[in-house]
């Protein structure tokens, strides 16, 4: 007599009434109670629910706190033939069908959150910060920042990688991101070592500071991570130095691709060799010390979000120097050696007027 309860408490108990027992399981149940080597195989079909097991079920159904009327139908469910409730069960999940595709048409389309769009601006500043990034134009860099995406996933909702759409609003936002940092550190470059004047005729024009008015090299790191989750370390500054070598040659449109190409060159005199790769960067450093002022710098011990994004870039691409990125076209030798400046950035509206050196 306990065969025909069983099979149906397992039902009862999946459809609905908790949620906590999954449909697969519950009919692996019913299969093994109904299988031809059960000693109750087919007495379930003839035997009605016991008093027993109604009130085991009405208790169950309490506990998850159904509605009156749903303690109705349950009783009914009950009093139901086998095959009558099995018919109710695939009703009621193609109802429960019906009610998901309702859901999911009526949701909202994606838009990248507020709370997203502040987590995407820190990552791209640690990605554009870090000295083991090997070019700082390209999807590379873009890569880096999805990859964090997928790890921590933050409000991201489920699936949306595999929604072409949704995907590309947020590789939207971590390119605008990086397009800010990288006007952004370009700013800070120029006021390391320029400065907007009005001349005599009422017009912005660019100066370059004299040598002992420029911006230290702590000063200018000091500037850079200002507002990141970034922290002022010696390979780090080995890579602004480099921007700023880069800078003080062209500060023009192409002055990224200057940057890029030149730890193309750097790789490729490194070879490879650590100590080398690392002497070059010293090199810079104290090459920046001695045009833009000396000064004793107070390295930090690296965070968390850059320690994150450093190992990231490590584990998914090459180190910068120690192995070659793609190539970008830079400028030639004679160009970058000619010492004639570029013009530099300007306000908006404003229009470029030659340089000056000033006291």
């Amino acid at each position: 007599m306990s065969g025909h309860p069983s099979s149906f408490s397992n039902n009862a108990c999946w459809l609905g009434l908790s949620g906590h027992l999954d449909l697969e399981s519950a009919l692996a149940q019913q299969v093994t109670l109904r299988t031809p080597s059960s000693p109750l195989a087919g007495v379930s079909a003839s035997v009605p629910a016991t008093r027993n097991t109604t009130n085991t079920v009405q208790n169950f159904a309490k506990k998850q706190k159904l509605r009156g009327d749903q303690l109705t139908q349950v009783d009914a469910f009950l009093g139901d033939a086998p095959t009558v409730r099995e018919g109710k069960l695939f009703c009621l999940l193609l109802a429960m069908q019906n009610e998901l595709g309702n859901i999911v048409t009526a949701a909202p389309p994606f838009a990248v959150s507020a709370e997203l769009k502040v987590n995407i601006q820190n990552y791209a500043h640690a990605v554009l910060l870090s000295p083991k990034l090997a070019n700082y134009r390209g999807d590379l860099p873009v890569q880096h920042v999805m990859s964090i995406l997928w790890k921590h996933r933050f409000d991201l909702p489920p699936g949306i990688e595999n929604n072409p759409a949704e995907l590309a609003k947020i590789q939207t936002v971590i390119q605008e991101a990086f397009t800010q940092c990288r006007s952004t550190i370009k700013k800070k470059l120029f006021a390391s070592v320029r400065v907007w004047r009005t001349n005599e005729k009422g017009e912005k024009v660019v100066v370059d500071l004299l040598a002992d008015k420029h911006q230290n090299l702590f000063a200018l790191a000091q500037a850079l991570v200002d507002g990141t989750k970034c922290r002022i370390t010696n390979a780090l500054c080995g890579r602004i130095a480099l921007m700023r070598e880069c800078y003080m040659a062209n500060s023009s449109t192409s002055f990224w691709t200057d940057v890029d190409a030149a730890l193309v060159t750097m790789r490729e005199t490194a070879g490879g060799n650590d100590e080398l790769r690392d002497d070059l960067f010293e090199d810079l450093i104290a090459d920046d010390k001695e045009k833009h002022g000396a000064v004793d710098i107070i390295y930090q011990t690296t965070n968390d979000i850059q320690q994150e994004v450093d190992d990231l870039i490590d584990a998914t691409t090459a180190d910068a120097v120690s192995t070659p990125a793609p190539s970008t076209p830079g400028p030639s030798h004679s160009a970058r050696d000619s010492g004639s400046p570029a013009p530099p950035e300007e306000p908006a509206g404003e229009s470029e007027q030659p340089a000056s050196s000033i006291e």
